[in-house]
């Protein structure tokens, strides 16, 4: 089955709406995106803004270790202050005593 030159001529002629519609194609999966890009910012933006409650029949107790029954915020907090408490007593300990200081007067300069 060949291609006569009558169909030749009608394919020529739907080949810029062809092309046309192509265009549309692509760029609709683009726009699609973008929009939906859009629409995510905009629900995180009143997400944001919203403040929510906790119902108060619902309290959750804080989880335990096993063995120690402390809680890991108590467990950070410990360990922050026994930190502090060592950086401190390093620092009280650190004394830095240059034999050179004092002792050459610089005239020059």
């Amino acid at each position: 089955m060949s291609i006569r030159p009558i169909d030749l001529q009608t394919l020529f002629v739907k080949m810029d709406e062809l092309s046309k519609e192509q265009a549309h194609v692509k760029e609709q999966a683009a726009l699609q995106q973008a929009q939906a890009a859009k629409e995510q910012v905009a629900r995180e933006l009143v997400e944001d803004r919203q403040v929510t409650e906790t119902p108060e029949g619902n309290e959750v107790d804080p989880l335990k270790d096993d063995e120690s029954g402390e809680t890991e915020d108590q467990r950070r907090r410990e360990r922050k202050k026994s930190k502090g408490q060592n950086e401190t007593e390093a620092e009280e300990r650190m004394v830095v005593i240059d034999p050179d200081v004092g002792r050459h007067v610089d005239l020059s300069g």
